[in-house]
């Protein structure tokens, strides 16, 4: 009975976050020992479910688990946790990473004094293997001690499992019609939300660090020492007014209708990976853009595939794909006139979209 309610627990919490962004859901199995004064015995099988936030450093994630007990002084287990999760990004598919926790346990058929249900704290480390579209596999141990009972002793549990990314809602853009003037394409200005005013951003210069104030600023970004929360951000990013970098264009080069990411480009992308896992605080949005020629649909997938080449270039080497996203502007955003040759080269380009969600910056 209690194996049906995890498992409806389970669809419930996949429908009703179903539209959350940046979180994750799973399932797991494993063993759990109960007595352990004289050593570990995992003989006691269990059954879990976990749901994991991955918006902040430090991530909440909750566990309910079932563990179905053998010749103890109970039958079974349920307990709840909610926990703290930090993972160490690296350059490898391969993420460890470290929880602590606090939660219930419901023991069934518990034996008054020595096997009841009580609050328990507990701490573990576990191994995150990144697999194919959003899905993880993980293997974990934890250590559990129950509060209010000294009679009773500690937990262990090993588990392994994997988890699956919970979709979000996308909102469908309708295409904008084209109005042809004199043989030249013409897009409808869009109808603009009134959004709440952004904080004041800062550009600086591509080549080089100018000075911009004359009052204390070691990385010359604008924004004073003292009220910097990023000092060390590279010249070639526009900052916010905490002085933290909110977006770069990438000179990546690709060859004409191609997504594949040439040979001169490798640095650029290796550089910006190593900007990354030194500030892990940000969410990373590629957004890819073409000159005008060709049709606007055709440009609007090839600025997408590009896009996800660099987030793909960017997962492999070590930047976790819980921060990256990509999204395709096609030619709507030009920065110079498609006119020319040097205008459409500076059109097509890669930006980066950094982003501090609450409690990250």
């Amino acid at each position: 009975m209690k194996k049906i309610v995890i498992f409806q627990l389970f669809l419930i919490l996949t429908l009703l976050n179903g539209r959350a962004i940046e979180s994750e859901i799973g399932i797991n199995i494993g063993l759990n020992s109960t007595k352990n004064k004289s050593g570990f015995t995992f003989k006691n099988p269990t059954l879990g479910v976990t749901y994991q936030d991955n918006r902040y450093i430090v991530m909440p994630r909750v566990d309910l688990d079932y563990v179905r007990v053998k010749d103890d002084y109970a039958t079974s287990l349920l307990k709840g946790s909610v926990n703290a999760v930090y993972e160490y990004e690296n350059q490898t598919y391969t993420i460890p990473y470290a929880l602590v926790g606090i939660g219930y346990e419901y023991v069934g058929g518990a034996t008054k004094g020595i096997f009841e249900s009580h609050p328990f704290v507990q701490g573990g480390v576990g191994v995150r293997v990144d697999l194919e579209q959003g899905y993880r596999a993980r293997v974990e141990g934890k250590m559990l001690k129950v509060l209010a009972n000294s009679n009773e002793g500690n937990e262990a549990i090993i588990t392994a499992g994997v988890t699956m990314p919970l979709s979000y809602t996308r909102v469908k853009q309708k295409r904008p019609q084209v109005v042809v003037v004199n043989r030249v394409k013409v897009l409808p200005v869009p109808k603009v939300t009134p959004q709440p005013p952004k904080p004041k951003i800062v550009y600086v210069k591509n080549n080089e660090c100018s000075i911009k104030i004359d009052r204390p600023d070691f990385d010359r970004d604008g924004v004073e020492d003292r009220f910097d929360q990023c000092p060390a951000t590279p010249c070639n990013f526009s900052v916010d007014r905490y002085g933290c970098p909110v977006k770069t264009t990438l000179r990546i080069n690709f060859k004409t209708n191609s997504a594949r990411i040439e040979g001169y480009s490798v640095n650029k992308i290796d550089l910006f990976a190593d900007f990354l896992l030194k500030n892990r605080g940000s969410f990373v949005k590629i957004v890819g853009h073409t000159d005008s020629r060709g049709s606007v649909k055709h440009n609007m997938e090839l600025s997408l595939a590009r896009a996800n080449s660099i987030v793909r270039a960017l997962i492999a080497r070590g930047v976790s794909a819980s921060r990256l996203s990509a999204k395709g502007r096609g030619e709507s955003q030009p920065i110079a006139s498609n006119s020319t040759a040097e205008g459409r080269a500076m059109n097509r380009r890669i930006e980066a979209i950094l982003s501090y969600p609450k409690g990250r910056r």
